[in-house]
């Protein structure tokens, strides 16, 4: 109701103008004149009849603003009109007060101007039949009163109804919106947790298992080595492999916080994806398995998003360890540089025609392009004179959405 108060209410002195004009029309053409043959009509002049009308659409421009009032004004100047002689145009206006009162008004409001709208036309009717004696006169004051007042009541309370059963479908709405928000995050955070709990079962078990094995064969290669046997490469390769498994095994268990995490808490800053300053720890693994990795970083990873520098420290690691993989011993080269509003990854290593082919369907390639084109980057893996050649090129934005 309130929303439609604010809504229509320049509407007011136009519906207020409207019924002057009717009702000037009426007096001029001398249509105004209700019950002549009860008590007639007051010898008023018309100009009078006129000023009295625009008095009560002045009032009637507060119809929805201020319903009560201007009901209960109008009453009073209605009642004046209905002592010199009820004419047609002052009820006409006094029926759009009474409808303009039971929609707009309050509830209790409402319910008053029918009570009072009932006890009217009765007693209307009634003071008819004991002036007259005349049965006809009073059915037909009470029919004439019932049709001014009582449709307007009729008519308020239905469209008043309507808008009250709107108001509450369109609550429901809303409830039935939060209801299904509070399933989505219900159903988010049991898949979280189910996730979060199968990489802890599964995943982090094996690498708990490599790293307690690995320090295991230290400790063997050790006592070997107090024995005169000593191995330093051997050392060397059981080392990396031991720091491959922790960094796998932290990275892991970050994740799994990551996913308990709720949507409005702040998970740890230890719990943190790795980034690029991480790099040296998978560089240090590659080269203790004998590879000479020569790297290049042209890019403060501090400046990148962290998005970026995120998805850039997995290509590469993957690229890392396709290369580990598919080319054992052999020399690496790595590049980063910012060009062009774009990160640029570029890793090259030698590999022999035979195997060149079959990398390009492994997963972990369709992995690092997927992670360059959900960024609006691109990513291409393929041998070129060779070299097996991994190139990335990552948008690097601003924090207001714009290029740097």
């Amino acid at each position: 109701m309130t929303r439609s108060r604010s809504v229509g209410k320049w509407n007011d002195p136009l519906i207020a103008i409207g019924l002057f004009a009717v009702g000037v029309v009426l007096y001029l053409v001398g249509l105004y004149k209700m019950w002549s043959d009860v008590g007639g009509v007051a010898d008023v002049p018309v100009g009078v009849r006129i000023g009295m009308l625009a008095l009560l659409c002045a009032i009637d421009s507060f119809r929805r603003v201020r319903p009560a009032t201007a009901l209960a004004a109008g009453a009073v100047i209605v009642a004046v009109d209905a002592a010199l002689g009820p004419t047609l145009p002052m009820w006409l206006v006094l029926s759009d007060l009474t409808y303009a009162a039971v929609l707009y008004g309050t509830a209790r409001l409402g319910r008053v101007v029918c009570s009072l709208t009932a006890v009217s036309v009765a007693a209307l009717t009634a003071l008819v039949y004991l002036s007259t004696r005349d049965v006809r006169a009073a059915a037909g004051a009470g029919v004439v009163t019932a049709l001014f007042f009582g449709t307007p009541v009729w008519w308020a309370l239905v469209i008043r109804r309507q808008v009250e059963l709107t108001e509450a479908e369109r609550e429901r709405s809303r409830v039935h919106e939060a209801l299904a928000a509070l399933d989505r995050e219900t159903a988010v955070a049991h898949e979280r947790a189910t996730m979060a709990r199968d990489l802890h079962d599964v995943i982090a078990s094996h690498l708990s298992a490599i790293a307690i094995h690995s320090e295991a064969a230290l400790s063997t290669t050790a006592l070997s080595a107090e024995r005169g046997e000593p191995d330093d490469g051997l050392r060397e390769m059981i080392g990396a492999i031991r720091s491959s498994s922790l960094a796998g095994l932290s990275e892991m268990r970050s994740m799994i916080e990551l996913l308990h995490a709720g949507d409005g808490e702040t998970p740890d800053p230890r719990s943190s994806p790795p980034r690029l300053t991480e790099l040296p720890v998978v560089l240090d693994a590659a080269r203790a398995a004998g590879s000479t990795v020569d790297v290049a970083i042209d890019v403060d990873a501090a400046d990148l998003p962290s998005v970026v520098d995120h998805t850039a420290y997995r290509i590469a690691q993957e690229a890392l360890t396709n290369a580990l993989k598919h080319a054992p011993g052999a020399p690496i080269s790595m590049s980063l540089s910012l060009q062009h509003n774009a990160l640029q990854i570029e890793i090259r290593n030698p590999v022999g025609p035979d195997i060149s082919s079959p990398r390009a369907r492994t997963r972990g390639l369709a992995n690092m392009r997927h992670r360059a084109e959900l960024l609006g980057g691109s990513l291409d893996a393929l041998p070129v004179d060779g070299e097996w050649k991994v190139c990335a090129q990552l948008p690097v934005h601003t924090p207001n959405g714009t290029d740097r």
